[in-house]
């Protein structure tokens, strides 16, 4: 090696973590200098015979010398540490197979952890949130722990793996190399870098779509109403950046969903006109005028699109990060299922380990990181919002309609007002439209005097001699008492 003017890099040095690659290390260092098969099968040299010539006799002591030669790499190749469990060892491959023993386990342990590696490959599975790069070294991690342990694992068996267990956006790629390429065949580099070539066109395209769980759109119109001349369905804008599709579905020619799920197949029944082609969704006879359906009646939020309206039509909640977090007020909503809330610090108890994702306006979903119950200040005391998410990732407060409806609250759309009345029939606060938003605000005195909290109705149940909740509730709805409120 030295006349051919190669040298060597210092041999790696094992202080006992990563020994699946020490050892490859090892054994590549090793038999660069002809010593490996010193280590690995341990065998002596052949003795001379009779009248050895001094070629002969200088072969031999070389072959004795490699043993020593093999077993000064390995003591040098280890730590001090490590050294001090192989220092009784008289040969290379006592020294290497006691290492092997100590941190590799023995053939059952070896046998063991190719099982459990086995059923970790098995279970793969790409993350929505996760990125081809990221899920291509998951993968990888995994089949090098496999091979080293000695287990023969070829690339179409990772590529089919892949394949395989990809999320639905990328369906239109994988169905294209199916019919363009043999899959026995093909490397594995191939799948990994043409999909990554797909992931970077669909992220350069959504950095100009921005998150939000209400989006709308401020263009030059007259002002008018937000659903007058609403764009027909068919002239929306593809979402294709949001839903990751590329197949056009035979029945409304556009991408971005599966046809099973298509709002306009033709199996469907619309709960409204009771006609089929189309869901309730999108039905074109809902909130017409004249027919007397109320404009908030829709769960889905709305987006304004209305080409001739000057002033800015801005919803509430956005997920940008450069959007300052409001926690002042409340937004009545329709849309989503849960109240939420971006603000831990109004948390009176906060669960954690109740974590979910809340999908917002454009198909996307963000982290809620807990629930719990909010303590408000409102201009007759503290009160409590009970079953309230965190999610950081949103700008605003959302009272929930659907969940006040499910505990059996009334809620009514009047022209510009939103009246809440309680189950027993009581009035519990009206709110004024603003900016075209229902925005609750606790210490305004205009809609917060009929709402308290739990505490407050126990503390006026004892002042009232133990009255039983029925004739206190007739007394709020009375207003036989001054200043006495009622139960939310």
């Amino acid at each position: 090696m030295a006349s051919s003017g190669f040298s060597l890099a210092a041999p790696p040095v094992f202080n006992g973590e990563g020994f699946h690659i020490w050892v490859v290390k090892m054994r590549t260092y090793l038999q660069a200098f002809d010593l490996w098969e010193v280590v690995n099968t341990d065998a002596e040299p052949a003795p001379l015979r009779a009248n050895p010539t001094v070629a002969q006799m200088r072969q031999h002591a070389d072959e004795k010398t490699k043993r020593h030669k093999a077993m000064s790499c390995i003591q040098n190749c280890v730590s001090d540490v490590i050294f001090t469990r192989i220092m009784a060892c008289e040969t290379p491959k006592q020294a290497w197979d006691k290492l092997k023993e100590e941190f590799q386990g023995t053939e059952r342990t070896r046998q063991q952890q190719l099982l459990n590696l086995r059923r970790d490959f098995e279970n793969l599975k790409m993350k929505e949130e996760e990125t081809v790069k990221q899920y291509s070294d998951r993968i990888i991690a995994v089949v090098n722990s496999i091979r080293l342990l000695g287990e023969q694992f070829t690339e179409a068996r990772i590529v089919e793996k892949v394949l395989s267990t990809l999320p639905e956006r990328y369906e239109a790629k994988i169905s294209s190399l199916e019919d363009s390429r043999d899959l026995a065949t093909i490397s594995l580099t191939e799948p990994f870098n043409a999909l990554y070539a797909q992931e970077q066109r669909r992220a350069s395209r959504m950095e100009e779509h921005q998150e939000g769980a209400f989006q709308a759109k401020a263009k030059a119109t007259s002002s008018t109403s937000a659903y007058k001349g609403k764009k027909s369905w068919k002239n929306r804008p593809k979402p294709d950046a949001a839903r990751g599709e590329d197949r056009l579905c035979r029945f409304c020619k556009r991408p971005g969903h599966q046809e099973a799920r298509c709002w306009f197949r033709p199996d469907a029944v619309c709960q409204h006109c009771k006609k089929k082609g189309h869901i309730e969704r999108v039905c074109k006879e809902k909130g017409r005028p004249g027919k007397n359906q109320p404009q908030h009646k829709n769960k889905e939020a709305r987006v304004a699109e209305d080409s001739s309206d000057h002033e800015e039509q801005v919803f509430a909640v956005s997920c940008s990060a450069g959007q300052k977090k409001s926690t002042k007020g409340w937004l009545l909503d329709s849309g989503c299922t849960n109240h939420m809330s971006p603000d831990e610090t109004i948390f009176k108890t906060l669960d954690r380990s109740c974590k979910t994702r809340v999908k917002i306006g454009n198909g996307q979903l963000i982290k809620a990181e807990g629930k719990g119950d909010v303590q408000i200040c409102t201009a007759t005391g503290g009160k409590i919002i009970k079953d309230v998410l965190l999610v950081p990732e949103i700008d605003r407060n959302l009272l929930s309609i659907s969940q006040l409806l499910e505990k059996g609250y009334s809620i009514v759309f009047k022209g510009q007002e939103c009246q809440i009345t309680v189950p027993n029939g009581s009035r519990l606060m009206t709110v004024t439209m603003s900016d075209k938003c229902f925005e609750v605000n606790w210490s305004s005195d205009s809609h917060s005097t009929h709402v308290a909290s739990t505490d407050d109705t126990k503390l006026w149940h004892q002042r009232l001699g133990h009255a039983n909740f029925k004739s206190m509730a007739q007394m709020v709805s009375k207003e036989m008492v001054e200043n006495f409120t009622k139960t939310v």
